[in-house]
């Protein structure tokens, strides 16, 4: 991590899926480079592990919320706002992955839970937090967590891909419409070994990464690969970065 100690001090982030993956690994380091963390996530007792490992545990505010109900959602992160004081930002990681090829029998309420996780959900903390009673911080700025799976295509992966290719789409519009105040972009990870992907070991079998890492020619991922690049984009450093989709995926999509 090249970022200076500190570098976040004052700073105050939102991180949805905070419990693990991603999510987890990013609210730790902001938080070890001063920031205070607002996470949330839907599983309490992973939540307070992270709580437990982190730097600054008086400045990781744990928040048991499940984005996929997602009525009033944005005023919750309203009120969430006028609670905790102006953010700065946010990282929108909360995200499921579901696996079925297209002749599957899939119940559209699963279909319908996934979007309203990866897109719905997010989209409504986001909405919350841009709304001017938030008072978010001038040149705060918000980083959406898609997935090169909206890239590249992947047998199997049609209605997560498609969620993901929401954020992709939506985070130009969005970008537009809260400027110059604030800022939004989506990152794009590519195989990145987390939680979500053991608890698919019956898919991702030892075979199945040995054959995707031959695929990538950085070989796979892992969370601390991405987390510099977050910090980047949350940082002043990238003020004149919005609308974007960053791939980062150790040329797995080339």
């Amino acid at each position: 991590m090249i970022f200076k100690d500190n570098c976040f001090v004052n700073k105050q982030f939102l991180i949805s899926g905070a419990s693990s993956g991603i999510g987890a690994h990013i609210a730790l380091v902001l938080n070890s480079l001063g920031a205070k963390i607002i996470a949330i996530g839907t599983d309490e007792k992973k939540l307070n592990l992270k709580k437990e490992n982190a730097k600054n545990q008086n400045n990781f505010i744990t928040i048991i919320k499940d984005i996929s109900q997602i009525d009033a959602l944005d005023k919750w992160a309203l009120e969430l706002a006028k609670k905790y004081g102006n953010f700065d930002g946010a990282v929108l990681s909360a995200g499921i992955q579901q696996i079925a090829p297209i002749s599957s029998v899939l119940s559209v309420e699963s279909a319908i839970r996934l979007f309203n996780i990866n897109y719905f959900g997010n989209l409504q903390l986001l909405k919350g937090l841009t709304d001017r009673r938030a008072k978010s911080n001038e040149g705060a700025s918000f980083v959406w967590i898609s997935s090169n799976s909206s890239i590249k295509a992947q047998k199997g992966l049609a209605n997560y891909a498609a969620s993901k290719a929401s954020v992709n789409v939506a985070v130009k519009s969005i970008a537009l419409e809260i400027a110059p105040k604030y800022r939004v972009n989506a990152i794009s990870p590519g195989f990145v070994m987390t939680e979500m992907i053991e608890k698919w070991s019956t898919v991702y079998d030892e075979q199945y990464i040995k054959n995707i890492s031959n695929e990538y020619p950085l070989g796979i991922g892992s969370v601390e690969d991405i987390a510099p690049l977050v910090c980047f984009l949350l940082s002043q450093d990238s003020s004149w970065i919005t609308g974007q989709n960053i791939i980062i995926d150790g040329g797995g999509s080339l």
